[in-house]
């Protein structure tokens, strides 16, 4: 593909809010739905997914796809992995709530010990083509714990 181009996915996704309450169902395709509403700091609840869980599960999730697609394109192996992230959503004065800061901590073993910019590069690479995190504004840090098995 040239610099000239554009490329374009689209998506979709249907929303049903249950009458009476205070949470609902969002549909894709054939994907299992997903029941949502708001978190217990704005009057909802702890047991559906919130919108703020769902952008930080999006965040992490797609900086996990990215990274698998970079570990078998570089051909290296991961025994296990792991991630928790943090998200910090702040008000400042008249300003609406807005996420400040996403913080990703994933945990990699390595079947083998790859070369020390093997590792930095592959993490770099994660971070520069998340596509979720690259249409988010906000800073997002990644903290790292490597190991290996």
């Amino acid at each position: 593909m040239s610099d000239t181009e554009t490329l374009a996915h689209t998506y979709n996704t249907s929303l049903i809010w249950v009458t009476g309450e205070d949470e609902g169902i969002i549909k894709s395709g054939t994907r299992m739905p997903l029941l949502f509403g708001p978190p217990p700091e704005f009057n909802g609840t702890d047991t559906v997914w919130s919108p703020e869980h769902l952008l930080l599960a999006s965040v992490s999730s797609c900086y996990t796809t990215t990274l698998r697609y970079f570990v078998k394109l570089l051909k290296l192996n991961i025994h296990d992995y792991k991630m928790d992230a943090e998200m910090i959503i702040t008000k400042e004065g008249a300003s609406p709530f807005s996420v400040s800061k996403i913080i990703l901590n994933p945990h990699i073993v390595f079947a083998h010990t790859p070369a020390p910019n093997v590792i930095d590069n592959l993490l770099s690479k994660a971070k520069r083509y998340c596509i979720i995190s690259n249409s988010v504004n906000a800073e997002i840090e990644v903290k790292p714990e490597i190991s290996f098995y």
